[in-house]
């Protein structure tokens, strides 16, 4: 037992100092020698498997948040995200900002763009729609977190993000499992997230709080006028670019030249980089030379710290699965009684919740062939299996120490203290409730 509470004495602490803001990397430190040396490891074990993967991690992710930073960076310099606010404003009107913002992300996910890039394109279209309804810009983080991680990266049938590819590769299923359970789920958790944000937001403007100027990173642009707007036409433009060339890249053969071949964010990358080219020539058109300088050198910076941060929790799950505690908890979660819906149900969040990741708990779960064996051999459905551990992937792995969640709050500019709270109810509780209802109906026979 010595191991598993080694495991949660370090999550508490990694979880407690990212809350008293503690730098990321004396947390991370802090949390890793704790857990490891729990479970008898060698300090200079920890250490090392540490910076192991936080330079893997750091290195995999390189480019995507280089580009995916400048990218958001010129979306608001040049104009582009108050445009698109403003356009979406008059559709929608200022009442449904929070809902805009959500099926904004949501759209953009299911449309291909990796979930980690999200935050950084709507993160300032997001910023540009909460000025101008006056709301407070701490509700961002939950919004885009829950948009990105819920119904539409898990349970709608045919998402390509990778929480839907990983159990096809397992039980020999498509990414069109289960239709009727991942739409059920998909509306379960767009209803109570939508809501609880919205009765948040509505609550605390009846309080006063209103849109703070302050909490902007002060090289944010979009937040001015100057007589020279970019029209909704040119300002949708990039987005468009953005995804359409992300299917384009992803999915076509160039005379044998194959995108994916070449790495996992490639497609991607170039998808953002012939957006990016678009944002700059637009930028020096419609506003000064100075401030589009000023972006692309703030677009540089701005990527190193947030990619830093998310790649070392990363490493922290590293030293986590080379722990005894860690195999403690995968032989708990393969020997947990009750129905294998039930079974995979639990094993896959437990594990997602300790390593902070969604794929990493779910592949760790489907590649143990005595786990999978036990569950097909049961007599269950794949496809109601597929779509259950896929939508229960997304439950605990947003708790504190979660790196897309330190991600999307760095994008942001909040912190755990001001928005974390709306981002556990919409993340963590939503996709648990979601999985429980899931399960219940598969369990009744509802498997299609």
């Amino acid at each position: 037992m010595m191991g598993i509470i080694g495991l949660v004495l370090g999550l508490v602490v990694l979880i407690v100092l990212i809350f008293k803001k503690v730098p990321t990397v004396l947390a991370v430190l802090s949390a890793a020698l704790t857990a490891g040396l729990c479970n008898a490891l060698e300090p200079w074990t920890i250490l090392n498997a540490l910076a192991d993967g936080t330079g893997a991690t750091f290195a995999s992710y390189f480019f995507v948040f280089f580009l995916a930073t400048l990218y958001g960076e010129l979306m608001s310099i040049s104009g582009c995200a108050n445009a698109i606010a403003n356009a979406l404003v008059k559709v929608f009107g200022k009442k449904n900002v929070v809902l805009v913002i959500i099926l904004t992300t949501g759209l953009l996910v299911y449309g291909g763009v990796t979930a980690m890039v999200v935050c950084f394109t709507v993160c300032p279209i997001g910023i540009s729609l909460l000025r101008e309804a006056n709301i407070s810009k701490k509700f961002l983080p939950a919004m885009i977190a829950f948009g990105q991680g819920t119904f539409a990266l898990t349970a709608l049938p045919g998402t390509p993000q990778l929480n839907n590819i990983i159990p096809t590769e397992a039980l020999g299923t498509s990414s069109t499992a289960a239709p009727v359970l991942g739409i059920i789920g998909a509306v379960i958790m767009f209803v109570l997230g939508t809501v609880y944000l919205q009765v948040m937001v509505n609550h605390s403007v009846k309080k006063g709080e209103g849109f703070d100027e302050s909490t902007v990173k002060q090289d944010a642009g979009g937040n001015k006028k100057d007589g020279n707007e970019v029209s909704a036409l040119l300002g949708f433009l990039p987005m468009i670019l953005l995804v359409v060339s992300y299917m384009l890249f992803e999915n076509v053969n160039f005379g044998g030249y194959v995108f994916r071949e070449h790495g996992t964010y490639s497609a991607v990358s170039t998808a953002m980089f012939v957006s990016i080219i678009y944002l700059v020539i637009l930028g020096f058109m419609k506003k000064p030379k100075e401030e589009m300088i000023h972006g692309l050198e703030m677009g540089c910076v701005d990527w190193i710290m947030p990619l830093l941060n998310f790649s070392m929790i990363v490493g922290f799950g590293s030293v986590i699965k080379m722990t005894v505690g860690f195999e403690q908890l995968v032989q708990i979660a393969i020997n947990i009684p009750g129905s294998a819906y039930v079974s995979a149900a639990i094993s896959v969040t437990l594990l997602a919740g300790v390593t902070g990741s969604a794929s990493g708990g779910m592949k760790i779960a489907l590649s143990s062939e005595t786990l999978v064996s036990s569950w097909m051999n049961s007599g269950i459905s794949a496809s109601a299996l597929h779509r259950i551990v896929s939508i229960a992937s997304c439950g605990l792995d947003s708790l504190p120490h979660c790196g897309g969640i330190l991600a999307t709050l760095n994008v942001c500019n909040e912190t755990h203290s001001s928005s974390y709270l709306h981002i556990f109810v919409t993340t963590v509780l939503v996709p648990i409730i979601a999985t429980v209802i899931i399960v219940a109906l598969a369990s009744l026979g509802l498997v299609f």
